[in-house]
């Protein structure tokens, strides 16, 4: 496998599978069940592992498409810049995780403090990390970054 398929491989992990785990997380608060927050925690931490493999083979992937003609540098950079920055985000929201994971286990007073931060900073990832993905999709989709393309046809219309 090279690097763009690899890059292609991961990228949905974090997207989703983080997604389907925050979900679960706020099930547990829902329930008021330490066991299911404690298992979408834990499964948040390893689906946003995923978005380390993702975004170094980020690069790679930028390599091997960049010159096939319709590909946009400006839309490849901008998905580069934003990929950054949801790097840190979803780490930062594993790492509140753990933490978060780790207090509730040991049963400290400040476990659900912790996991409602987790839930903040968890859900501006998401916000993040979709955002970057929907990004990359206008790499081999430029129809994602017209307005038109949200808005029928005038032949739709009828």
């Amino acid at each position: 496998m090279n690097e763009l398929q690899i890059h292609l491989f991961f990228n949905h992990v974090p997207v989703i599978g983080a997604s389907v785990a925050l979900l679960v997380v706020i099930i547990g608060f829902v329930l008021k069940n330490s066991a299911v927050r404690a298992t979408g925690l834990a499964v948040y931490i390893a689906m946003s592992l995923a978005v380390i493999p993702t975004y170094l083979t980020g690069e790679g992937a930028e390599e091997r498409i960049e010159n096939i003609a319709g590909i946009s540098e400006d839309v490849i950079e901008s998905h580069e810049d934003m990929a950054k920055v949801s790097l840190w985000f979803m780490l930062g929201a594993a790492a509140i995780a753990a933490a978060s994971l780790y207090t509730q286990w040991k049963q400290h007073s400040r476990a659900s403090l912790l996991s409602i931060i987790f839930l903040v900073v968890a859900i501006g990832a998401f916000v993040q990390i979709g955002l970057t993905a929907h990004e990359g999709g206008k790499i081999r989709r430029p129809d994602l970054n017209s307005p038109s393309a949200t808005q029928p046809a005038a032949a739709d219309k009828d």
